[in-house]
C-alpha cells in the first residue's frame, strides 16, 4: 500500500478558485387466579376480572394512603436520618449491587434446575442427527481448532452449529469489547446420563466476570450430541430479538467470545478452563468459485530472512505472469502465511507462533520495453523498499490486497481480473508489509495465492486505491475518544478518468491500524450524500475481510468518494503520525470495480502550508515553505538540500527509518526546527506538536475542522503512473450528509414472556415493585418537607 498512496517528486499542482474561499417489567397483581379453570363462561370470567381489577386498585390506593400518613407521622425521624442515609449511600449501593448480583445468581440456578429436571420429551436426543443445513461460514475460533463455528443467516435469523473440545459445558459470546462483561451469551451442554441437550440465554454482568441467565430465552435449540472428545450443538436466533439483554447481529465486525467448561458441568456455570476471543462479521455474503476447475499462481516471497533490528520492514519482489497463449481472468485470491522463527541459528515450526505479516498487495507493472531488466529483478531475492529501483514506481495499480484476518476473496461471477500478457501485463509487484515490533528473527515464505481461469467472464475488473495519502502530515491527537480523518477522491478525477457510463463498485476493503475504530466510504453526487457504499462501525485491525456491496453501486462521471476513520487515541500521551508502521496510522479503501478503466489511486492529504499554519508555524530555519512541500511531496527525498541541513535532516529521518522503514516524513518532522513565530522559535516541530493542549475540546475540535473539512490537496493516479488529472487544491465538498435513524426505521415490540420458573415469582416481583413506589413517594414527602 505504498506508490498508491504516496505523491511523486515531480508532481505539481495548481491552486484553484476554490482554494481562495474561506473555510468558512410489567408489574403483576398480588393475586394469579386461573379464571379459566374455574369460571367457563366468558361474559362471567370478563366480569369478575374487573371486579377483582377494582378491588386490586381500592389496596393499592388504601396502602398508598396509610403509607402518606406513615410518613407524615414519622417526619422528625426521617428527617433526622436522611443525612446518614446520603453518607452510606456508596456502601448502600455496593451492598445493593451485590444484592442484585446474588439474585440473579439465584435466578440462574432455578432456570438451571428446572432445565436438568425438564421430562424427557421436552429435550432433544439426538446422538444420531445430521444436520441437514449447508453451512455458508466457517471459521475456527482458536489457533489449534478445538472450536469451530460454523453459520448460516437468513434476512432475520442465524442459525449455528458450535463444535467444541470438551465433554463440559460450551460457552458463545457477542459483544463490541473483547470481555465478557454486558455480553450477550449463549450456553449449551449435553447431559451425560440421558444424552440429552439444553441450552441457556445468559448475558455478561457489568461490573464482574459472571455469567446469569436472561429474563427472556431467546435461542432455540436444534440439536446437541457429544462423543468421547467433543459436544456439538446447532441453535438459532433473531438477528434482533428485540431483548435489551441480547445483542443486534448486523453488518459491523463483533467480537466473538467463546469459553469451554471443565468435564462433568453439564446445567452448571462453573469458572470455565479455556476462553478466548476473535473478531468477525457474520453477516456477509459469500461469492463462491467457479464450478469448473481454477488453476492458480503463487506469488510468494522464498526463504527471506526478516532482520530482527527493523520494527516495520516493507520488501518489494518482482514476478513474472504465467505464460498464457490468450487473456485469463482472476477470479479469487487466499493468502499463503509462513513464518518460522529462528532459533538458536535454525526456523522452526511454533504452533502458536505470530506470523509478522501484516499486510499484502500485489500490484501490476506499467508496460516496459527492456524486458531483460525485468527478468533480471524476477530472478532477485527483492528489494527493501525505500531502496528499490526506481522503474518499480509504475508497479501502482493494485491485483490483490490482503490484510490480517482476512481469508481472501472470490469474485462474483460477471467480473475478473485479466492476467498475462496477451490479455493483461507482464509483471507484477508483491509489496509485503512485516510488523515486527518484538524483534524477532524470522524466515518467511509468504505470499499471496492467485486462482485464475481461461473461462473469460464477461467484465474486466479492477482495483481503485483511495483515502488518505500516506504521509506524517495525516495527524491524530492524543486523548481522543472519536477523532476523525477525510481523504478524497475528486470529481475532476472521475470525470477524467471513467467512461461516460460510470462504473460499478463490487467490494471494499476497508483499511487503517490500530487506533482506528470506524471506516466510512461516501458517495456524494451533487450536493448529496448517497448511502454509504461501506461502513464499519466496530472496526478491528485484526480483521480486514472485504466486504461484498449488496447489489453492487453505479458510480458516475463527477461523482465523490470520501473515506472517513474514526480514531480513538484516548490511551496515547503524544499525537499518532499517518505512515507504514502499524504504530502509526492509515485510512484507506481499496475498491473492486468494473469495468476497467485507468484509474489506480484517488486520494487527498493535507496541503503542507496549511498544515503548518494550523499549528501556527509560519517559518523553518534554513528552509523555506516551498522546500518543505518539495520534501513532503517527494515522499521524504532530501537530496538537494544545503550540505549541513541535509545531514542533520538525515540524521533524523535515519533514525527512523532503520526501526520503522519507510517514515513518509516523521523524521523530518523531528528535524525541522521552528523560526517563526517567536513564541515557538528554536523548538523542533515536534517537540511543538507534543506540547499542544489536545486536552482543550475547543482546540482539537478546530483541528479536526481544519484539517479535515478545510483545503484538500488531491491526486489522481493512473496506471502507468501518469497523472489522470492535475494535482490540485480543494475546498472540502459542502453536501447534505445522510442521518441513520434506527428508531423511526424499526420498532420492537419487546417479548414479555417469562421462562415458567419466572411466574411462580410473581407475586413477589408485584409485591417488591409496590413497596418500592411506597417507598418513593415517602422519600418524595420528606424531601419536600
Amino acid at each position: 500500500m505504498s506508490d498508491l498512496v504516496r505523491p511523486s517528486a515531480v508532481a505539481s499542482y495548481h491552486r484553484t478558485d476554490k482554494a481562495a474561499q474561506r473555510f468558512s417489567v410489567p408489574v403483576r397483581c398480588c393475586v394469579e387466579t386461573d379464571l379459566d379453570a374455574i369460571l367457563p363462561n366468558r361474559l362471567t370470567r370478563s366480569y369478575v376480572q374487573i371486579r377483582l381489577n377494582k378491588t386490586k386498585m381500592h389496596l393499592q390506593t388504601v396502602l398508598i394512603l396509610s403509607a402518606f400518613f406513615l410518613c407524615n407521622a414519622k417526619l422528625p425521624r426521617y428527617k433526622q436520618h436522611l443525612n446518614e442515609l446520603s453518607q452510606n449511600l456508596t456502601q448502600n449501593s455496593q451492598s445493593l449491587r451485590l444484592l442484585q448480583t446474588e439474585r440473579k445468581n439465584e435466578r440462574t440456578n432455578r432456570i438451571v434446575d428446572q432445565y436438568r429436571t425438564r421430562h424427557r420429551r421436552e429435550s432433544f436426543n439426538s446422538r444420531s442427527y445430521e444436520s441437514g443445513l449447508i453451512w455458508a461460514h466457517t471459521e475456527r475460533l482458536d489457533e489449534s481448532g478445538d472450536v469451530i463455528l460454523r453459520w448460516v443467516n437468513t434476512d432475520s435469523s442465524i442459525t449455528f452449529r458450535l463444535e467444541a473440545r470438551t465433554r463440559g459445558y460450551v460457552g458463545l459470546g457477542f459483544n463490541s469489547a473483547r470481555n465478557m462483561r454486558k455480553a450477550d451469551l449463549v450456553v449449551a451442554w449435553v447431559d451425560d446420563r440421558h444424552g440429552n441437550a439444553q441450552i441457556l440465554d445468559c448475558h455478561g454482568l457489568a461490573f464482574e466476570d459472571r455469567t446469569v441467565a436472561d429474563e427472556v430465552q431467546n435461542y432455540e435449540l436444534i440439536s446437541g450430541f457429544q462423543n468421547d472428545t467433543h459436544t456439538t450443538v446447532e441453535f438459532r436466533r433473531q438477528l434482533d430479538t428485540c431483548d435489551k439483554q441480547d445483542t443486534v447481529i448486523g453488518e459491523d465486525t463483533i467480537q466473538i467470545l467463546w469459553a469451554l467448561g471443565p468435564e462433568g458441568s453439564d446445567g452448571e456455570l462453573p469458572r470455565h478452563v479455556q476462553s478466548g476471543f476473535r473478531p468477525l462479521r457474520l453477516l456477509q455474503p459469500l461469492a463462491k468459485p467457479d464450478s469448473i476447475p481454477l488453476k492458480y499462481w503463487d506469488v510468494r516471497i522464498s526463504n527471506f530472512t526478516i532482520p530482527h533490528v527493523m520494527a516495520t520492514l516493507f520488501w518489494c519482489k518482482v514476478f513474472k505472469a504465467p505464460e498464457l497463449t490468450r487473456k485469463h481472468h482472476i477470479v479469487g485470491y487466499e493468502p499463503l502465511i509462513d513464518s518460522r522463527p529462528i532459533r538458536s541459528g535454525k526456523p522452526v515450526i511454533e504452533k502458536n507462533s505470530l506470523s509478522p505479516v501484516h499486510h499484502m498487495v500485489l500490484y501490476e507493472c506499467a508496460e516496459d520495453h527492456d524486458k531483460r531488466q525485468w527478468n533480471e529483478w524476477t530472478e532477485s531475492e527483492g528489494f527493501f523498499g525505500p531502496n528499490r529501483p526506481g522503474e518499480l514506481a509504475t508497479c501502482v495499480t493494485p491485483i490483490a490486497a490482503w490484510a490480517m484476518g482476512s481469508k481472501g476473496e472470490f469474485l462474483p461471477e460477471n467480473v475478473g481480473i485479466p492476467l498475462g500478457e496477451k490479455g493483461g501485463v507482464s509483471y507484477y509487484m508483491l509489496e509485503v508489509h512485516y510488523d515486527n515490533q518484538e524483534l524477532h528473527q524470522f524466515l518467511d515464505n509468504s505470499g499471496i495465492r492467485i486462482h485464475y481461469t481461461s473461462s473469460v467472464r464477461a467484465h474486466d475488473a479492477a482495483l481503485l486505491g483511495a483515502g488518505v495519502g500516506v504521509s506524517a502530515l495525516h495527524v491524530i491527537p492524543p486523548k481522543q475518544l472519536a477523532y476523525r480523518t477525510v481523504g478524497i477522491c475528486s470529481p475532476e478525477c472521475t470525470n477524467n478518468t471513467m467512461p461516460e457510463e460510470g462504473i460499478n463498485i463490487v467490494s471494499v476493503l476497508l483499511h487503517a491500524h490500530g487506533h482506528a475504530r470506524k471506516i466510512s466510504f461516501k458517495h456524494i453526487r451533487g450536493g448529496e450524500e448517497l448511502p454509504r457504499i461501506s461502513e464499519e462501525n466496530s472496526y478491528d485491525a485484526r480483521y480486514q475481510q472485504s466486504r461484498i456491496v449488496p447489489g453492487g453501486r453505479r458510480f458516475l462521471k463527477g461523482d465523490s468518494l470520501i473515506t472517513e476513520c474514526t480514531y480513538d487515541s484516548s490511551s496515547r500521551d503524544k499525537p499518532i503520525l499517518g505512515g507504514y508502521s502499524a504504530t502509526q496510522e492509515m485510512c484507506l479503501s481499496f475498491v473492486l470495480y468494473y469495468p476497467r478503466t485507468e484509474l489506480a489511486g484517488c486520494y487527498s492529504m493535507t496541503p503542507v502550508l496549511e498544515f503548518f499554519e494550523a499549528f501556527g508555524v509560519r517559518e523553518f530555519y534554513g528552509l523555506s515553505m516551498m522546500d518543505v512541500e518539495k520534501i513532503f511531496m517527494s515522499s521524504g527525498n532530501l537530496d538537494g538540500l544545503p550540505p549541513e541541513l541535509e545531514a542533520n535532516l538525515r540524521e533524523h529521518s535515519l533514525e527512523e527509518t532503520i526501526v520503522q522503514g519507510d517514515d513518509q516524513g516523521v523524521g523530518l518532522m523531528k528535524g525541522l526546527v521552528i523560526k517563526e513565530p517567536p513564541e515557538f522559535r528554536n523548538k523542533t516541530f515536534m517537540a511543538h506538536l507534543n506540547e499542544m493542549p489536545w486536552f482543550e475540546p475547543l482546540f482539537t475540535e478546530q483541528i479536526e475542522k481544519t484539517l479535515s473539512k478545510g483545503v484538500h490537496l488531491t491526486f489522481c493516479k493512473k496506471r502507468d503512473d501518469s497523472w489522470g488529472a492535475p494535482i490540485q487544491l480543494q475546498i472540502y465538498p459542502n453536501f447534505t450528509e445522510i442521518t441513520h435513524n434506527a428508531a423511526s426505521e424499526k420498532s420492537c415490540n419487546y417479548k414479555s414472556v417469562r421462562l415458567p420458573s419466572m411466574t411462580t415469582t410473581g407475586s413477589s416481583a408485584s409485591t417488591n415493585t409496590l413497596t418500592s413506589a411506597i417507598l418513593a413517594a415517602c422519600l418524595y414527602i420528606i424531601v419536600a418537607r
